[in-house]
């Protein structure tokens, strides 16, 4: 709460800072402090730290490196190389504005009490004298709704309200990322992934697995370097078939821009655009854990 004000205060200031500044800012600093301080005793609020780790020494980083390493290990024991693919995960941005989080209501709570403060402070200061204030007169929302020549639509869909996962008119102030389900019976779902062919690199590869995949869709892929990647094992009897110990995925993400999904049926039977919250009902716990942590909002 205390650096939100902040904040709000140095705005006020100019961008080149003079010594009196400087020095009033500090002034201010201690005073909001206390300030903050009998807030927090009057509230009894706990407020702890937050602690951001740097990427590489996050929980779920850590996890995946102790878990490739065994993996790779277990190759070496085998003999065995790696099958390398590429992937694509197609991204549909938040279409509407998202839901305010708890923090920005309380920011704009904020801002509304000490813009009443500042009236008052102001009322204050001019009383006596000939000036005048008019009061505010701003229309309510709903009066904004009712002199609009149109109505807004519902932020809430129909592809919402029937759970229509093919349909991108669902979760408008979300990300929607496309899986697509495989021709067979065990670990069905997946991103559109691919073999690395010679002449390739991983970047070309995923392009060439989405086109395949659905179609010749207008989408921008976001730089030549994977967002991730993904180690699983293969059966023994895969592991004998193909010669490889396991598959390695790097997944690049890719902006939908237009287009619809014109599903390859001859490798895939379904489709289905998902949340982020939702990669658990469709992948198991350690590969669901692992795209939850790559997978924007």
């Amino acid at each position: 709460l205390e650096q939100i004000m902040m904040m709000i205060v140095l705005r006020k200031f100019s961008t080149s800072f003079t010594v009196k500044n400087i020095v009033a800012t500090r002034q201010i600093s201690a005073l909001l402090s206390t300030v903050v301080t009998h807030v927090h005793d009057a509230d009894k609020l706990k407020l702890k730290r937050l602690i951001i780790k740097p990427k590489y020494r996050r929980p779920i980083v850590q996890k995946q490196r102790e878990r490739n390493a065994q993996l790779d290990e277990k190759a070496k024991t085998l003999s065995m190389s790696w099958r390398y693919l590429g992937a694509t995960i197609l991204h549909r941005y938040p279409v509407v504005t998202p839901d305010p989080t708890e923090w920005e209501t309380q920011m704009w709570e904020m801002q509304d009490k000490m813009d009443d403060m500042k009236r008052k402070w102001l009322l204050d200061q001019i009383g006596g004298t000939d000036s005048q204030i008019f009061p505010d007169n701003n229309p309510t929302y709903e009066e904004i709704i009712e002199s609009m020549p149109f109505k807004p639509a519902s932020r809430i869909t129909e592809a919402d309200l029937t759970n229509d996962r093919r349909s991108l008119d669902r979760k408008l102030p979300h990300s929607l990322f496309l899986i697509v389900k495989r021709n067979r019976s065990d670990h069905e779902w997946q991103f559109p992934q691919g073999k690395l062919l010679d002449g390739e690199n991983f970047r070309t590869t995923a392009e060439r697995v989405i086109d395949r995949a659905v179609g010749k869709t207008k989408r921008w892929f976001l730089g030549n370097a994977p967002i991730g990647h993904y180690c699983y094992e293969y059966p023994s009897a895969m592991q004998q078939q193909r010669g490889n110990a396991g598959a390695k995925v790097f997944f690049y993400r890719a902006q939908l821009y237009t287009g619809t999904v014109k599903l390859n049926t001859k490798l895939y039977k379904d489709y289905a655009w998902i949340a982020r919250d939702e990669v658990y009902e469709y992948f198991d716990k350690d590969t669901a854990e692992y795209l939850h942590y790559i997978l924007p909002e």
